[in-house]
């Protein structure tokens, strides 16, 4: 695992996977067996009221939390080395209740132009979000003017393929992705969420 370097300000930790578990969930993805599993991309009601239009263009597929078959075994893998790195810089995020990939997770799959344009967060204290602890993102390609905007950071991470980036899902890390209409771009995105938390609203 390569260490990339943020701002420690900006409270955000990234790290660059080897490219063979980039190379495999690439594999996945176009696997003839997989096809009937994607959807088109939305956000919750909740989301697309606040947001006030459709803000997301994607093609996606969710994976279960409990799915550790290949390549998900070794994704989840090296993930779990860069949260470990993450609460080593920031220990405070480790001082809470405990916390774990509760939700589906997705791939999302952006064709030239599309993306996630609107200003957003992960948590807006609604029903399908408010567990929600800390986000991650893997960039599975190199994509240059792909990457994702932070507000208030005043930072732009570039899409690296392998980078892995994680961040508070508050309002803190309003974010939103850079739009190219030359590239395709797809990314691996989830949360970790309240274990109690979000059991108590299944």
């Amino acid at each position: 695992m390569i260490n990339f370097p943020m701002p420690r300000e900006s409270i955000m930790g990234a790290w660059i996977m080897p490219e063979g578990v980039i190379d495999n969930i690439w594999n996945f993805w176009n696997k003839p067996e997989t096809q009937d599993f994607k959807t088109d991309g939305v956000v919750s009601k909740a989301d697309y009221v606040l947001l006030k239009d459709k803000p997301k263009k994607s093609i996606e597929m969710s994976i279960s939390p409990d799915d550790f078959h290949e390549p998900w075994g070794t994704y989840r893998k090296h993930l779990q080395e860069c949260l470990n790195n993450y609460l080593q810089l920031y220990q405070s995020a480790n001082n809470v209740q405990g916390f774990d990939i509760k939700e589906n997770y997705n791939i999302q799959f952006y064709k030239k132009g599309n993306g996630f344009a609107n200003w957003h967060h992960e948590n807006i204290g609604s029903s399908m979000s408010v567990h929600r602890h800390l986000v991650f993102m893997t960039y599975c390609g190199d994509v240059f003017s792909g990457g994702t905007h932070f507000e208030y950071q005043n930072l732009t991470v570039p899409c690296k393929k392998g980078l892995t980036v994680i961040w508070p899902a508050g309002f803190s890390h309003m974010h939103k992705g850079q739009i190219t209409k030359e590239h395709e771009k797809m990314i691996v995105t989830g949360w970790y969420s309240f274990s109690e938390i979000y059991d108590k609203l299944q």
